[in-house]
C-alpha cells in the first residue's frame, strides 16, 4: 500500500462575510463556475489527476474545485451534495502516489479552526480552450 502524501491546499479566499452567517450558495457556486469555464471544452471525464503543485486549487460554492496542470484545467465535483465546500474555507486533500482520484476525501476547514467534516470527489473533467 502506498502512503498517502498530502497533495494540495487550496488557497483561504477571504470574502469579508463570516461564513456562519451566510450560507452555502450551490447555485452561486455553480453559476460562478459556469462562467470560468466559458469558452472551455469539456473532455472526457476520468478518474485520476496529477495536479500542478505550483497552482493552488480553486473552490467553487456547493459545485466543486478547479485544479490546473500544465495547458489543461481539472474540474472535481463531489459525490453527492457538499454544502460545506465554501470559497473561505480551506481544504485539504490527500492522494496516493501524488495524484487525486475518485473517491479521494477531501476535508473542509475554517481558519477558526472548525472543522467541517470530509466530501468525497466524485471524478475529473478536463476543460481545454
Amino acid at each position: 500500500m502506498r502512503p498517502l502524501i498530502p497533495l494540495a491546499l487550496a488557497t483561504l479566499l477571504v470574502t469579508g462575510a463570516s461564513s456562519a452567517a451566510t450560507p452555502a450558495t450551490p447555485d452561486k457556486g455553480e453559476a460562478h463556475l459556469q462562467h470560468f469555464l466559458k469558452g472551455r471544452t469539456p473532455g472526457k471525464p476520468i478518474d485520476c489527476i496529477q495536479p500542478d503543485l505550483s497552482a493552488q486549487p480553486v473552490i467553487y460554492d456547493g459545485a466543486g474545485i478547479v485544479y490546473f496542470t500544465a495547458g489543461k484545467t481539472y474540474v472535481a465535483r463531489m459525490a453527492g451534495e457538499c454544502p460545506a465546500l465554501r470559497e473561505n474555507r480551506t481544504i485539504f486533500v490527500r492522494g496516493a502516489g501524488g495524484r487525486l482520484c475518485r473517491n479521494d476525501p477531501v476535508r473542509i476547514r475554517e481558519s477558526s479552526g472548525a472543522d467541517f467534516g470530509f466530501c468525497t470527489i466524485a471524478g475529473f473533467t478536463p476543460y481545454s480552450k
